[in-house]
């Protein structure tokens, strides 16, 4: 299973940035006591923070501007990507159902809407797949537009787990928050 998860999610494309990207960990301090840890996510034009899932663990792709996490059963993941498509809005409805679709064949669409983010409005499809006989994949793909392009984050999970990875991924989304980044003058 948690090879037919890592296989269906390298079906991701997007039009790449093709400037650095760095994310690392780090922690901000609670106003009511405590800490709790942070991901730094660096683009040329903007800085990112979110906080990353509990308890998952992540790698980062500078060279595709992604970072994967993976829940402890590896039947769970979440990629966050970042691409120059669209800068400053999203495409309509349409053109994101043509690309979520061409992105993964032999997936349907079981729902659309709008996610709240720190960054604005995004929306997000829920798709399902059946790989293999008997093994149901579903998966969560939402986009959030960014001055310079769009965020993209992808939850696949079980069927047995998915409920749970999509309120982490939510909480993900809550705590997006970026600002942009001064061009570095040469």
């Amino acid at each position: 299973m948690k090879l037919l998860l890592l296989i269906f999610l390298t079906g991701v494309t997007a039009a790449q940035a093709s400037d650095s990207f760095h994310a690392y960990v780090s922690s901000t301090n609670l106003i009511e006591g405590g800490q709790v840890e942070t991901m730094i996510l660096v683009t040329p034009r903007l800085q990112t923070t979110l906080r990353p899932p509990r308890n998952w663990s992540h790698q980062v792709d500078e060279l595709q501007q992604r970072v994967t996490f993976e829940n402890r059963s590896g039947q769970s993941a979440l990629i966050v990507q970042f691409t120059t498509n669209s800068p400053g809005a999203l495409p309509d409805k349409e053109l994101l159902k043509e690309r979520v679709l061409g992105e993964h064949p032999g997936s349907g669409i079981l729902q659309y809407s709008v996610c709240a983010t720190s960054s604005g409005p995004g929306v997000f499809f829920d798709l399902v797949r059946m790989p293999a006989p008997h093994v149901m994949l579903l998966m969560r793909q939402a986009f959030i537009a960014l001055p310079s392009g769009q965020a993209e984050v992808t939850l696949s999970a079980s069927d047995d787990e998915f409920a749970t990875g999509r309120t982490v991924m939510m909480g993900l989304l809550n705590s997006f928050r970026d600002v942009a980044v001064k061009p570095k003058v040469q």
